[in-house]
């Protein structure tokens, strides 16, 4: 421990120093190592703030300082306190880093660059990754999606495999490309995070501000008739599942359409953007608890019965305000 002076001549004894780094906080931090505590020369507390003290007689020579009883506790850190306690938010010293691409992702990405570049040539305008690499997410399983803007009019795919991952490459002029950012349901959401890796008079980088711009927008609200027919289309699936209930294994795996129309749905008639299949049930929980629990609750159903009626209770939560088709009779 270190004893320091002030100007007006009053000793303080600073608090012992951090502890070394440890597995539980890298930064060695500890409680003990933020503030400094003021102490009297006999080692007991002084009054109030520990500057209106009488002062000591003795020669300095002969004055001792000595940890009071609590000093012991402060050193040792009070055990309801952590090695390593949450720091101002400002400090992120202890805070996870966001993890680096791994260096076997861009040595993926720069394979499949070249063998794009080398395939088509001169036609080629732009190269831009999507999906979850593009988002940082990617899983031990997930491929990597690539698509390529071309001169001319293209609609192919291609499925080659570098080092550990599919690579999955979507060929689409760029033109064919523009149009549907303006009238499909889904490329706006693949471009929102996407990556330019090549391009060429920044014919990729266009394509994403087109694409964020329709976003920004939404997507187009449906009309009282396409909610009719939205509303029949799905109920059609609950309908055959109770149908074939002498049959378990169809009525499950009808069930099991009938909620991914359900959740398609959602997303229509509350005019939101899809999510990725791994977020549907996270998106749908924090704007629909009530939505939410009964999805969950039918997609863990172990009883048939119970699977069944748990859907006719999401159809009639998801439907309520939706009419059935109009009677001619």
């Amino acid at each position: 421990m270190s004893l320091s002076s002030t100007a007006n001549g009053s000793k303080f004894l600073w608090r012992p120093p951090a502890p070394a780094p440890s597995a539980s906080c890298p930064t060695g931090r500890s409680r003990s190592s933020w503030t400094p505590t003021f102490r009297s020369r006999t080692g007991s507390p002084p009054p109030g703030r520990g500057f209106n003290r009488s002062p000591d007689p003795r020669p300095m020579e002969d004055r001792t300082y000595e940890p009071g009883p609590e000093q012991a506790v402060t050193e040792a850190a009070p055990a309801e306190f952590p090695a390593c306690e949450p720091v101002p938010q400002a400090d992120t010293a202890c805070a996870p880093e966001k993890a680096a691409p791994a260096p076997e992702i861009e040595q993926i990405l720069a394979k499949a660059v070249r063998h794009i570049r080398a395939k088509r040539g001169g036609d080629l305008a732009a190269i831009i990754l999507v999906g979850s690499a593009a988002r940082e997410a990617l899983m031990p399983h997930s491929d990597v999606d690539l698509l390529v803007l071309v001169l001319g009019k293209d609609n192919s795919h291609e499925l080659v495999r570098v080092l550990t991952r599919n690579i999955d490459i979507r060929y689409l002029g760029v033109a064919v490309a523009e149009e549907q950012v303006q009238t499909s349901p889904r490329l706006p959401i693949i471009l929102r995070k996407a990556r330019v890796l090549f391009e060429l008079e920044a014919a990729g980088s266009q394509l994403l501000q087109k694409a964020h711009a329709r976003f920004r927008h939404g997507p187009p609200p449906l009309t009282i008739h396409e909610k009719i027919r939205l509303r029949t289309d799905v109920l059609h699936w609950l309908g055959k599942a109770e149908d074939r209930q002498a049959d378990p294994a169809v009525a499950r795996h009808l069930i099991s359409i009938f909620l991914d129309e359900s959740i398609t749905a959602f997303y229509q008639l509350r005019g939101f953007w899809p999510a990725s299949p791994t977020e549907h049930l996270r998106f749908i929980v924090q704007r629909d608890g009530a939505l939410g629990d009964l999805l969950r609750q039918a997609l863990s159903a172990a009883d048939l019965a119970d699977q069944l009626a748990t859907a006719r209770r999401i159809a009639d939560h998801l439907f309520k305000d939706i009419p059935s088709p109009a009677r001619i009779d």
